[in-house]
Order: C-alpha cells, then sequence, then structure tokens
C-alpha cells in the first residue's frame, strides 16, 4: 500500500461477480449503511429474475458494493441501484460495478441504458457523467422525501 496516500484514496481492484445468495446479509449491510431502505425480498426477487443483472463487488475481504439493473426494455437496461460501503467509495468500485452492467446490457442486446438520480446526489451525478450519462429528464417529488430525481441516460 502507498503510505502517502493514506490508503483512502488508492484505487480497489475489486471482484465483479453474480450475486449469489450467500451475498444475502452483506448486500442488507450495505443498503442500512447507505440508508436505502430495501427489504430483503426485494434482493431475492431481483435474484430470481434478473440473476445475470445483479453484481457484487468484492475488495478488502469480503462484498463492499453492488449493482442491480434489468432489461427495461429490448433496447434499454435500467439500473435500478448501485450501492457501494461507505468505508469503501472513491475508490472506483462504483465505476467498476457499472462497467461490468453496462458491458452485460450490450451483450443482452440493449443500445441504451437509463437510471435515476436524487437531484442533491452530485457525487453520483458525477460518476454518471464521467461514464457518458447525460440527463434526460426530472421528476420533481419522485422520493418518498419529496426530493426531485434526475433521469439519465447513456447510449451504449
Amino acid at each position: 500500500m502507498d503510505r502517502s496516500s493514506g490508503g483512502r484514496d488508492r484505487i480497489l481492484r475489486p471482484v465483479i461477480r453474480q450475486f449469489d445468495l450467500k451475498d444475502l446479509p452483506a448486500i442488507v449491510e450495505i443498503d442500512r449503511e447507505v440508508g436505502g431502505g430495501y427489504s430483503p425480498e426485494l434482493f431475492m426477487t431481483f435474484h430470481e429474475y434478473h440473476p445475470q443483472t445483479m453484481l457484487v463487488a468484492e475488495a478488502a475481504g469480503g462484498v463492499v458494493g453492488i449493482v442491480i439493473g434489468f432489461k427495461h426494455t429490448p433496447l434499454e437496461g435500467r439500473i435500478f441501484w448501485l450501492a457501494v460501503k461507505p468505508a469503501h467509495q472513491g475508490r472506483g468500485i462504483g465505476r467498476s460495478l457499472l462497467s461490468a452492467i453496462l458491458r452485460i446490457f450490450s451483450r443482452l442486446g440493449a443500445v441504451s441504458a437509463t437510471l435515476e438520480v436524487r437531484i442533491g446526489n452530485r457525487r453520483a451525478q458525477s460518476l454518471y457523467a464521467s461514464m457518458g450519462f447525460v440527463v434526460d429528464n426530472v421528476i420533481p417529488s419522485y422520493y418518498s422525501d419529496g426530493e426531485a430525481a434526475l433521469i439519465m441516460r447513456k447510449i451504449l
């Protein structure tokens, strides 16, 4: 490890793989840490219906991130959720997960991908924009707390 950087900003090379049932406790913990509020049943439903597009990132000896997506239409992939444990954010894990799911969408025949992001989540918006996503729409009061969502789209 490069001691001069303190390790915090070091890019991790996560192993990206499909979600497995044994990952459920780690995913529930990530959800709790990032305030997602999703139920384990939702994760199980995605695993049942969309196993190809439910990926986890392993690094530092455990599961530290997840991306969940699905084919929204025959030509469009939809990213439902991307989350990285707060202690591992800013190290390239979200970018690795996003890149992996976009490659899968392309292999499945999608020509574009969409996602929504809180209008106040500038960090996520910056990641998405750096990967070619552009704002396609704004939906006022999209989230349960009344915050608006940006709909972002990328041509694959």
